[in-house]
């Protein structure tokens, strides 16, 4: 499998605040960074090393504190930090897009039309970061559906879907003007998560411009299939993130500020869960897939370990299928 896919971890898997010796959930994090003296400059070589130690090829930055403001701030640059990754032998195998302003605490609302030049010039920035780094996709998810029975339901239809495409096509096209590629990436409880909105987003989407990044869990949390998906699109997939889950969750299961720590336990490490992973190395065999499988571990207390063990599934179960 070596000679297709590159093995790599979004940094969340390292956002456990234990690992960084403090306590609590991952809104905790940068405190206990600051508290516990971990400046930009350790908390990346702390980063470079494990991720190594684990056996990847290289890791996916995503949202504070590991992320490009972060990265320039330790190394002085794109470029400082482009070397510090040749230095320790490691790829940038993407960038996954926060949609917080830089400077300010708002986040930018994809399906606000007012948001979406400064989206643009978000992704224009974030994608020149990416560049200098070698890494040519930007990953970038939605925002977050209403509860079933919300008072005021949010409904993602077809006018909804194309005024946030509007949107990931002027993002997709400042990106490839870098050299970069935007991916549209799932997440259980958003507007993004099921096999009915891949259809209806990648139908809306020049797929000039806006390409596909499949989470084998967050399809199967929200009750879809991620081999069927990746089958019928598999023109626009670009980048592949490989969680398992235990099953999907329920339908009224509600969605608020607690998400995304809600949302965990129904995720597992890989060969741990419900995701036929024989089946989906064989259809990436088949659709020729040449590129990343990036881990995700949402805060492991022990990230370098679940990693190891990973890849050991995956030499053992998986490699004599795709080489």
């Amino acid at each position: 499998m070596t000679a297709n896919i590159k093995f790599a971890t979004d940094l969340v898997t390292f956002y456990a605040p234990e690992y960084w010796g403090g306590t609590g959930d991952m809104s905790d994090l940068e405190g206990v960074l600051a508290q516990n003296g971990w400046t930009p400059e350790r908390f990346w070589e702390r980063i470079f090393g494990d991720v190594k130690a684990a056996g990847l090829d290289g890791f996916e930055i995503t949202f504070p504190p590991g992320n490009w403001h972060s990265a320039v701030e330790a190394f002085g640059s794109a470029t400082g930090f482009a070397d510090a990754l040749r230095h320790h032998n490691l790829e940038l195998c993407s960038g996954y897009m926060s949609n917080r302003i830089p400077g300010t605490t708002r986040y930018a609302n994809i399906a606000d039309p007012a948001d979406h030049a400064v989206l643009a010039e978000m992704a224009d920035q974030y994608s020149a970061f990416l560049a200098t780094c070698q890494s040519d996709i930007m990953v970038v998810s939605l925002p977050l559906r209403t509860s079933l029975l919300a008072d005021q339901p949010v409904f993602v239809d077809s006018r909804m879907a194309q005024t946030i495409a509007d949107a990931l096509n002027q993002m997709g096209y400042q990106a490839r003007r870098r050299g970069v590629k935007v991916a549209l990436h799932p997440e259980a409880f958003s507007m993004f998560r099921n096999s009915r909105d891949v259809d209806l987003f990648m139908l809306a989407t020049d797929p000039s411009y806006v390409h596909l990044c499949p989470d084998t869990a967050q399809f199967v949390v929200a009750g879809s299939n991620p081999i069927d998906i990746v089958a019928r699109h598999r023109d626009r997939v670009i980048l592949t993130h490989w969680k398992d889950a235990t099953g999907p969750a329920p339908i009224d299961t509600p969605i608020d500020d607690t998400i995304y720590d809600t949302q965990v336990q129904w995720f597992a490490a890989v060969g741990q869960g419900v995701v036929d992973w024989p089946a989906w190395t064989r259809l990436l065999r088949d659709i020729d897939y040449r590129g990343w499988a990036v881990f995700e571990l949402d805060a492991a207390r022990n990230p370098v370990a679940d990693l190891k063990q990973i890849m050991a599934y995956i030499k053992s179960s998986l490699q004599h299928i795709y080489k």
